[in-house]
């Protein structure tokens, strides 16, 4: 594991600090006792530190990362595997039942599934803007 410099954990404790303390003034603006309490106490005990002796936030900053690193890869499958199940393959299923988005039907009589474009003469601009 890498090790962080003195301000790369400075860093790492004011912004995840800084982010515990405005959740604390965003829950106590909206009415709770407890929470903002909580998110306080975080947030000092992370931005102290930071200011005071950030090397002390080593261990700290090392299992947020491993948390995050599993929070990730767990959210990860959890969205791809709702936007496979949710979105595309149903998508996919009605786009099949409306049409072919391929043309590959042989119902049509034809023997190939090429399509037959008229010859037009090379002209190099065309090759220029493609799309």
């Amino acid at each position: 594991m890498k090790v962080l410099s003195s301000v790369e954990l400075r860093r790492f404790g004011l912004t995840v600090g800084g982010v515990f303390l405005a959740l604390g003034v965003l829950s106590r603006w909206r009415g709770h006792d407890t929470a903002p309490l909580v998110l306080w106490t975080i947030g000092v005990l992370l931005v102290v530190p930071a200011v005071v002796a950030p090397r002390v936030l080593g261990p700290v900053q090392r299992v947020w990362m491993r948390a995050a690193a599993v929070m990730g890869e767990v959210n990860s499958r959890i969205i791809l595997t709702v936007m496979f199940y949710g979105v595309f393959a149903p998508l996919g299923f009605v786009m099949r039942r409306l049409r072919d988005p391929l043309d590959r039907s042989w119902r049509d009589g034809r023997e190939s599934s090429w399509i037959r474009r008229p010859s037009q003469p090379a002209d190099r601009a065309r090759y220029e803007r493609q799309f």
